[in-house]
């Protein structure tokens, strides 16, 4: 038993901070944004589903399988299809609790699409719900989604569980080490960041190219590509992108980036490329307060860079990012992703004092030329007429623009008193079968008490916990139903109006 956990506990710290980021990516994939309580237990969801294949080895060995995860052996008294019975329960109730649970973000929550930038949509960076969702389908085609779900979660999590700890190994025996950075993207925005990661490691020397991934590394994006359903797809790219070269080799997954080379190297790459990515379309963390701070510091970004000279000093970003500096300070967030968010708003300070930033400037003069003319040569059609028009035909573009915000927020508004209506109606239907439930227990109690006064007979006893088991199933369920009343109502829409007057403020910098 000392070597089965000694080998867990070396699998454990082989696979390090990978299956935690990668249980973070499965929740923002499938559930979007969530509070940081639904995160906790809707991760735990996740980990089920990851664990299926050993609720199977359950059926088909009950005793060992309890033996393996609980490291106590079961008495011998305790039939063996009792404990098959359990297994198979549990093997059941995790793929309909993952539908159950999507159901419920599909119906309660209004969904969300990355901004894609006006005109015709909203800034870059903001989120917008939308009247229609890949999720909105039957009821019963929701519950049942959990099963291929379950399915493609598990297969990728093996893959991931009996992989990386022999990639590790051989790291370990070619002295060089595995670093994974954290850093989420999209399908649509995948290309950009792969984009950006190739021309930052290239200008510093390390000279990748683009090679065929092997397939332990497509492998897991490929099932989850093709069973995860709609969640996953607008998340995980057709093809992953890996970029080899003579002193590092870097794959970019979903969920992050995996680095690997001699620890002078992947630290250096590491340090330049969170700093190139700041202002990318990518999070370089997981909570989702933490992912909020990140678009508001890649919007202020998405102004500054339209006209750098000219938004150096600017006191309409500087004040926005004191703005932003005081919501880190109240960010409820472990250490690991605090600092994270904290150096992107010192880079972004340090942009708008006019100073480069620290690594990148240690590019020799002649490369940072090049790129800058590279920079120039790539800027967007929005830049280049932002800084041709005059300063009366831009507040009447922000006019129009601010326009088209307000309209949306109306839809938005619309969409959400919807929602809080229909959660408000759920949450008096289950307080209602709560209330009968917890009648017919209270009826049930008052009956027992009637034979125990009336009779000596055992059929009081029975009654008696009979009523008592209703009354516990009423509570939970009138707990439950009270947990999904609106405690803020139009949050959302508050939330992105306060976005947009920050937006105006940013282009009227």
């Amino acid at each position: 038993m000392a070597i089965v956990q000694a080998i867990l506990a070396l699998v454990s710290r082989l696979l390090g901070s990978i299956l935690s980021s990668l249980f973070g990516w499965a929740v923002v994939a499938l559930f979007g944004q969530t509070t940081s309580r639904e995160k906790a237990w809707l991760s735990g969801l996740v980990g089920a589903a990851a664990a299926w294949p050993i609720l199977l080895l359950g059926i088909v060995w009950p005793r060992l399988a309890t033996l393996v995860l609980a490291f106590v052996p079961l008495p011998s008294r305790i039939p063996t299809w009792s404990i098959r019975l359990v297994w198979i329960l549990l093997a059941l109730a995790v793929p309909f609790a993952l539908g159950i649970a999507l159901a419920a973000r599909a119906r309660g929550v209004p969904p969300t699409i990355p901004g894609t930038g006006l005109p015709g949509g909203l800034p870059a960076g903001r989120t917008t719900p939308i009247p229609h969702s890949p999720l909105s389908r039957s009821k019963g085609m929701r519950l049942l989604g959990g099963i291929p779900i379950t399915l493609a979660i598990a297969a990728s999590f093996f893959i991931v569980f009996v992989t990386t700890p022999v990639r590790r190994l051989l790291s370990i025996v070619r002295r060089q080490v595995d670093v994974q950075v954290p850093l989420v993207t999209d399908a649509r925005g995948y290309e950009l960041v792969v984009k950006d990661v190739a021309d930052t490691l290239t200008r510093h020397g390390f000279e990748v190219q683009a090679v065929e991934p092997p397939w332990w590394v497509t492998a897991p994006s490929k099932i989850l590509f093709r069973f995860g359903g709609p969640s996953f797809r607008d998340y995980v790219p057709e093809r992953l992108a890996c970029l080899r070269g003579p002193r590092l080799e870097a794959v970019l997954y979903a969920n992050g980036l995996a680095m690997r080379g001699s620890a002078q190297d992947t630290a250096w790459a590491h340090g330049l490329l969170v700093e190139a990515l700041t202002a990318a379309p990518a999070y370089q963390t997981f909570d989702p307060g933490a992912q909020d701070i990140e678009r508001q510091i890649r919007s202020v970004w998405a102004v500054f860079r339209q006209n750098p000279a000219a938004h150096v000093g600017a006191a309409a970003l500087e004040a926005r990012l004191d703005e932003i500096t005081r919501e880190i300070r109240n960010l409820p967030v472990d250490y690991e992703e605090w600092q994270i968010v904290y150096r992107q708003a010192l880079q972004l300070d340090r942009a708008l004092r006019g100073e480069k930033q620290m690594l990148e400037a240690t590019v020799v003069a002649d490369r940072l030329e090049t790129h800058e003319s590279t920079q120039e040569a790539h800027m967007t059609p929005e830049s280049s007429e932002t800084r041709a028009l005059s300063v009366g035909t831009l507040i009447n573009e922000i006019m129009g623009k601010v326009t088209l915000l307000a309209k949306k927020e109306i839809e938005l508004a619309k969409v959400e008193v919807k929602a809080d209506m229909e959660s408000e109606l759920a949450m008096a239907k289950g307080l209602a079968i709560a209330a009968l439930v917890t009648v017919l227990g209270l009826n049930m109690l008052v009956v027992a008490l009637a034979f125990a006064l009336a009779t000596v007979m055992p059929g009081w006893l029975a009654a008696l916990l009979i009523g008592g088991a209703l009354v516990v199933i009423g509570g939970i369920l009138g707990y439950v139903s009270w947990t999904r009343r609106v405690t803020s109502p139009l949050a959302l829409t508050r939330k992105t109006i306060r976005e947009d007057r920050q937006w105006v403020k940013e282009r009227l910098a």
